[in-house]
């Protein structure tokens, strides 16, 4: 059985002090719960000081964004190497909002991607479409898909209040792993977990969280709020305890 994972994306929110006692509210509330991967996906100035409040914990502080090169003259970027180097390990990449907001194509996702897990960085990499999974993983070799989590988020369902029907996310993600298993064989399609996102609350994550296919979830506006993330821990959380004794 997949691991369920899921991440309170803050996008550009809080303040040095929200954030670190968000997170060292959920270090306190995991505590040694492996049943579910937990991350948070900070802006930038954050990552250092969370990684240091994580480091005894299951808890994986995550970065937004990274370049496609680990250095150069790109103001205002940010090198997957310094964020190596400072103890994040896990990236997301493809964003909707980095596509349509700051011009991100196929084609740049992929190079983020690639140098990313050159510097053995794990990447969450997120889809809007269907086809844009080949694109995003062109160049990504078999041995380096365990490091790979896909994310998808239909365009319509990223910060409206709309989510996707439950049989719509789980044929979505059911074509991603056929995608994935037409690329990678079976072996690698069933092992590569997929994320929904999109208005994800506790009046569906439920229904998502039974599917077959999906994994996890990418939370974010009821992220923002500490009391309403960790009541959708607890829901995954309920779920994997079930999954695992009924087997």
């Amino acid at each position: 059985m997949r691991k369920k994972i899921i991440i309170a994306n803050w996008k550009m929110n809080f303040l040095l002090d929200q954030a670190v006692d968000y997170v060292n509210d959920l270090v306190k509330k995991v505590g040694n719960k492996t049943t579910v991967e937990v991350g948070v996906a900070a802006q930038d100035i954050f990552l250092s000081d969370l990684v240091k409040l994580t480091s005894q914990s299951p808890v994986r502080i995550i970065a937004q964004n990274a370049h496609w090169e680990n250095f150069g003259a790109f103001t205002g970027e940010t090198s997957p190497k310094a964020l190596d180097n400072i103890g994040v390990d896990y990236v997301m990449l493809g964003h909707f909002e980095r596509r349509e907001l700051f011009n991100e194509t196929n084609s740049t996702v992929n190079l983020k991607v690639r140098r990313a897990l050159n510097n053995d960085m794990n990447v969450i990499v997120d889809v809007e479409e269907l086809e844009q999974v080949q694109s995003v993983l062109e160049g990504v070799g078999p041995s380096q898909m365990e490091k790979i989590i896909i994310g998808f988020e239909p365009t319509f369902a990223i910060g409206t209040g709309m989510s996707a029907s439950t049989k719509g996310a789980e044929e979505v993600a059911a074509q991603i792993r056929k995608t994935l298993r037409k690329m990678y064989g079976p072996e690698i399609s069933q092992a590569t977990r997929i994320l929904y996102g999109g208005s994800v609350n506790r009046q569906n994550l439920a229904g998502l969280i039974k599917q077959t296919d999906i994994d996890g979830v990418l939370v974010g506006k009821a992220s923002l709020d500490f009391q309403s993330f960790w009541e959708l821990v607890k829901i995954i959380h309920a779920y994997s305890v079930e999954a695992s004794s009924s087997k």
